[in-house]
C-alpha cells in the first residue's frame, strides 16, 4: 500500500476496511476490474470497491498486481470517495 493510499483511507475514516481489502487481496488478488489493455509482462492496473458501511463511505480503490518476480505482488495506489454509479 502506498503511503498516500493509507493516509487518504485513514482521513476517510476507512483505514480498517482498506486493511481487510488488503489481507484479501493477498488471497486473491485480482479482484475488481481490469483497467487499461493488458500488458505483455502481466502487470495489471485494476480497480476494486468497498461498500459503504456506517460511517464509512463508498471507496472505489485502485491498485496494481505485478505477477513478476515471485511471489505476486499488490500495491494499492489511490482509494477515493465512491458514488457508486458504475462507470461507462
Amino acid at each position: 500500500m502506498t503511503v498516500r493510499a493509507a493516509e487518504r483511507a485513514k482521513d476517510l475514516g476507512a483505514d480498517q476496511a482498506l486493511e481487510a481489502l488488503r489481507q484479501e487481496l493477498e488471497l486473491v488478488p485480482r479482484l475488481g476490474v481490469l483497467l487499461g489493455p493488458p500488458r505483455q509482462d502481466g502487470v495489471e492496473v485494476r480497480k476494486t470497491r468497498i461498500e459503504p458501511r456506517g460511517e464509512v463511505p463508498g471507496l472505489a480503490v485502485a491498485y496494481v498486481y505485478t505477477p513478476a518476480p515471485p511471489p505476486p505482488t499488490v500495491a494499492v495506489i489511490a482509494v477515493t470517495p465512491d458514488d457508486g454509479i458504475p462507470s461507462v
